[in-house]
């Protein structure tokens, strides 16, 4: 069986090729083969290549030289379970490359899902590691894969950012300023804080303000051109999905120390990356957020049972909204991959999602 896979200049991410998969009908010893059926693509896919050799994106699934291959959340099917414990035909969600198949070493295979024990990928965060059966006892709604795909990483992100700030009291902060308020992960957020009564500010393009207004949200919508209007005199926790060093520091300034947190989720922005160190900004100083390390700290504290439970719920009560803001465009084939690859790195509505299928 060979197939082929969309790469990319890691430095350059304009820049890409189509590669042909080597033949993969007969696995080694302890691999399988998944076909990868579809799977999104959003700029959360762009925030993984832009920290790539940072957090090591890149090395979930290699390629040679300079090429890489993005990381993106989708669903595929065991074609060749070799001499594994994999059953063909099972359908699995998780963490896949651009690519027609996987050659994955799965362990720990139960109904929940499996693990992929490849050696490439041992020092890598587990979550990303981690498959699971689209069951219905792994409560799997078939009808909702394609939400699962486009939403459920980056809903995750937001269910864990908002339990962060719960779970420290917001760091006494009277307002929450989300950057980038148009992205997935910005809403899912914000839809959450709204329901804990959470004063939010939404900051945002010119192009994008009118679609940040029309969610119903956020409080109160700024561009990023009058982020000098914001009250000064309020204590704020500043949630940057964007990334951009430029309106960090404008921000910092702006506010001083009444920056009570100021945390990094994402990337968004990823063309001003260039501006004032953050570690010397006024304020609280800049952190990195890794929604793994919170959701690890909650299910030991919660059990892993409650957290489930927890993340369920709130999970179907964004699944009852979203159809309300965004719109979901599927397509297939090498040349609507590449479409959609383009279309989301230059910077897709925030009205739109998209799931891309192998053919």
């Amino acid at each position: 069986m060979t197939g082929y896979s969309l790469e990319v200049i890691k430095d350059n991410l304009d820049t890409t090729r189509f590669t042909e998969l080597a033949d993969e009908s007969a696995p080694g010893s302890g691999d399988a083969v998944i076909r990868v059926d579809r799977f999104a693509l959003t700029a959360n896919n762009i925030t993984y290549a832009v920290a790539g050799d940072m957090i090591g994106y890149w090395q979930f699934f290699p390629a040679t030289g300079d090429w890489g291959r993005i990381p993106v959340w989708g669903k595929g099917t065991v074609v060749n379970a070799g001499d594994t414990d994999l059953t063909v035909g099972d359908e699995y969600y998780g963490y896949y490359p651009m690519s027609s198949s996987l050659v994955i070493k799965p362990e720990k295979v139960s109904p929940r899902g499996f693990v992929d024990a490849a050696a490439h990928r041992a020092a890598l965060p587990p979550a990303y590691n981690q498959y699971t059966l689209m069951s219905a006892e792994n409560g799997f709604d078939r009808r909702y894969d394609n939400y699962r795909m486009v939403y459920y990483p980056l809903f995750v992100t937001g269910f864990a950012l908002d339990d962060y700030l719960f779970d420290n009291d917001s760091f006494g902060a009277e307002r929450v300023i989300l950057s980038s308020a148009s992205s997935k992960t910005s809403i899912s957020l914000a839809s959450l804080q709204k329901k804990r009564g959470s004063k939010l500010t939404g900051l945002t393009s010119s192009g994008n303000a009118g679609f940040v207004s029309s969610l119903g949200l956020y409080d109160e919508v700024v561009t990023y051109d009058d982020l000098a209007n914001l009250d000064a005199g309020q204590k704020v926790a500043y949630v940057d999905m964007a990334g951009n060093r430029d309106v960090l520091s404008r921000l910092h300034h702006h506010f001083n120390d009444n920056i009570v947190c100021s945390c990094s989720v994402g990337i968004t922005h990823r063309e001003n990356r260039d501006g004032e160190d953050p570690s010397t900004l006024p304020g609280a100083t800049p952190t990195g957020f890794f929604a793994p390390t919170q959701i690890q700290k909650r299910s030991q504290e919660w059990g892993p049972e409650k957290f489930q439970t927890e993340l369920a719920s709130a999970w179907d009560g964004f699944l009852a909204k979203v159809d309300d803001w965004i719109t979901i465009n599927e397509s297939s084939g090498r040349e609507a991959l590449l479409a959609a690859y383009k279309t989301v790195l230059n910077g897709a509505p925030p009205d739109q999602g998209y799931v891309v299928s192998i053919d």
